[in-house]
Formats: C-alpha cells, structure tokens, sequence
C-alpha cells in the first residue's frame, strides 16, 4: 500500500509538470523564441504578414516572408511576436476564444517601416482543438484525485504498522517513479502524444515547449532518480547488515550437535 501511494503521487507530480510545461501560455521572450522555432509556426505567421504588408512597402512577398523569418529567428525578433505567441497558444489550448490577432503596431515592429502603421489587423487562423481544451481542463483533476487516493493508501499503509524499512523503500520507489512521470509527462507525451491529436500547425508548439524545458526536466528526474537510488540500495544493505549480524539459536544448534553424535 505504501508503494501504491507513492506511485500514484508521483503519477500526480508529474501531471503538474505537464501542465506546466504544455498548458501555460506565456509571453516570455524565450519561450516566444522556442515556438518560433517551429518551420510551421514561423512560416505561417510570416506568409500573412508578408502577403499584406509587401503591396504596402512595394517589396516581393517572397522576400518580406524571408525577412520576417530571419527576424523571428533571433531572440530580440522573436521577443517582438510574444504577445502573438502567447495569445495563440491559448486559443489553441481553449483558454481564450478571442481571434489571434496582429496589430497595425506590431506589423511596424515585424516589418520595421512605420508605412504598415495604418493597415488593418492580420487574423492569424488558429484553431482550437477540442482534445487540448479537454487535457486543459482535467489535468488539474486528473492530479488531485491521484494525489488523493495516494494519500489514502499511504495512510492505510502506515496504520497496517510497516517494518523498519519498508518505509524508506516506498520512498525510494516513488521517487524512482516520480523520475519516469517527470520524463514522460514532462518531455515524451509533448513530444509524441499531443502533436498525434490534430494536423492543425500549431500543434508544433508542444514539442518546442518540451524542449524548452528539458534540461529542467532532465535535471529534475536524474535528481529524483539518484535519491531513489540511495534509498533503495540503503534500505536493501541495512537488511542485509541485521540478517548476517542476527545471532543463532543457542537450543535449536545444540540440538543440531546432539543428533550429529
């Protein structure tokens, strides 16, 4: 029961991560530049702008799209499309159902010419997918009712009066548990899993995000791993120790010498 416990807990934890990882839009720079990492994203986002601003600044759309990509290349580029990022991202997740849109002043700072100062706004068309609004939604759920019914086999297992031991090595299990949660909630189902559910180009966005925040990530579960480690093997050389330091039975070794003679 004090495995079971755990596992699910750490099952909870890592239900957190990817939430934290996939499911919170942000319009930090470095997480903009991740995302526009993406060919798809990237392109997308400068074909539309391209092909409304180049008939403006009489320039080819072919090389304002190379323009715009090189510019949302850099981290001082991408830093100025965060706010687009951000905004699609949450439509995409069904955080937000309002149109993903590029202003006239943001179209000055992507193309740097004010002459795109009076153009309209620029409609991104990201789509929101019903499976991203419904992880969105019960992820959060999802690690409450784990984190619960954790807590309820681990009481159960302390009341059943464990040995000595068998405490640290639960422990030691649901860390070890909790590195493969981190690993494959936090990198592998953002990268394989989530990208599977729609065609729609956005949906590039998970496995940037993933990468992102891998070597936290990594670091995270080779940290919980190590414990578990620690825990595991210490618990298994401490039995050790007391089963070869345990002294024989003084009655049942004379009688084993008695029936010799």
């Amino acid at each position: 029961m004090l495995i079971i416990g755990a596992v699910l807990i750490a099952v909870a934890i890592g239900s957190v991560w990817l939430h934290r990882v996939a499911f919170s839009p942000s319009n930090d720079r470095g997480v903009a530049h991740s995302i526009l990492g993406d060919e798809n994203i990237r392109g997308q986002v400068a074909s539309i702008v391209a092909a409304a601003d180049a008939p403006i600044l009489q320039q080819s759309p072919a090389q304002l799209k190379e323009f715009i990509e090189e510019i949302a290349r850099i981290p001082d580029g991408a830093a100025l499309m965060s706010r687009i990022v951000d905004d699609a991202h949450s439509r995409l997740i069904g955080q937000n159902d309002a149109l993903v849109l590029i202003t006239a002043d943001e179209q000055v700072t992507i193309v740097r010419n004010e002459r795109v100062g009076e153009a309209d706004s620029l409609t991104l068309p990201v789509q929101q997918v019903g499976s991203m609004a419904f992880l969105d939604q019960w992820l959060g759920w999802f690690a409450i009712g784990s984190a619960v019914l954790g807590l309820v086999f681990l009481l159960g297992g302390i009341l059943l009066r464990p040995e000595r031991g068998e405490g640290t090595f639960a422990l030691g299990v649901g860390l070890a548990s909790l590195a493969g949660s981190l690993f494959v909630f936090g990198y592998l189902v953002p990268v394989a899993v989530l990208p599977a559910m729609s065609d729609d180009p956005w949906m590039g966005v998970f496995p940037r995000l993933a990468n992102h925040h891998r070597n936290l990530t990594l670091l995270l579960a080779v940290f919980a791993l190590v414990l578990a480690a620690l825990m595991v093997f210490g618990t298994s050389s401490r039995r050790q120790r007391r089963q070869g330091s345990t002294p024989l039975n003084v009655a049942r070794y004379r009688d084993d010498r008695g029936w010799s003679r």
